[in-house]
């Protein structure tokens, strides 16, 4: 019963922000790999490490934009396929952001599959809009893209779910530890990426010495994400204040 609802929360969780319910902030947020990791983790008593987990295959994807709206690879579904199974196997944490990555890439084609599909609807739809009828226009524009996401979004990660735990089980203990140590260190690279990425994307290179003063502080105090996360945002106040007394005077 535990896993079925599992199967289902995930799915309802792909599904969701497949359909864009709630504008961008509201299926955004279930489009993060965070959401999928703490409801995971909440069914199965694991909140903690659920979003853990989450939270580190969101870290690929923090840099990663959408051009034209079309987005290289698909977190939603990385987070919801990979996050339960990582939570049931006792997988480590790196070593689920290197099965999140494919996963994330095998979500692109089933979004361009559903596109290609829902072409059909969009011509439907011309046809009742001649005719001034709103309820096929409605059913074009709703009920028949909810359809097609329930078999396109929303099955295939209840599948996974179901079906997969079992298997990537009986797969990780016939993998050697020597190839399963290079999978956690490749995984731990992989959040690295997703912050270069950011890095790039802002086109600020004198703004890497932060990055790499907040990586060194870390490494050398031991200090917890909130410390880091306060002492970042005190370092942030003092250059905002510096600066506009530095304005302020040259003004004067």
């Amino acid at each position: 019963m535990q896993l079925f609802l599992l199967a289902t929360v995930m799915g309802m969780c792909n599904w969701i922000h497949k359909m864009e319910i709630g504008y961008n902030t509201g299926y955004s947020i279930f489009e993060s790999p965070v959401t999928s990791g703490v409801l995971a983790g909440l069914i199965l008593g694991k909140p903690i490490q659920g979003l853990i987990i989450g939270g580190t295959i969101q870290l690929i994807y923090v840099g990663v934009i959408a051009p034209g709206g079309n987005f290289p690879a698909d977190s939603a579904i990385a987070g919801a396929c990979v996050a339960p199974i990582a939570l049931m196997t006792g997988m480590k944490a790196s070593v689920a952001v290197t099965l999140a990555v494919p996963v994330g890439l095998l979500g692109i084609f089933l979004i361009n599959l559903r596109k290609t599909l829902a072409i059909r609807f969009a011509h439907s739809a011309d046809k009742y809009a001649e005719k001034a009828d709103l309820k096929g226009i409605y059913k074009c524009a709703v009920v028949y893209p909810a359809i097609l996401n329930l078999l396109v979004a929303f099955l295939p990660v209840f599948l996974v779910v179901v079906f997969g735990t079992s298997m990537v089980d009986t797969i990780l203990k016939y993998i050697p530890e020597v190839i399963m140590h290079g999978l956690e260190v490749s995984g731990g690279m992989l959040p690295a990426l997703g912050f270069a990425l950011i890095v790039h994307m802002i086109g600020k290179p004198q703004y890497i010495a932060f990055m790499l003063m907040g990586f060194f502080v870390c490494k050398m105090t031991g200090w917890s994400n909130l410390i880091l996360g306060i002492f970042g945002i005190c370092v942030a106040v003092i250059i905002i204040v510096l600066k506009r007394e530095i304005k302020a005077e040259e003004e004067s």
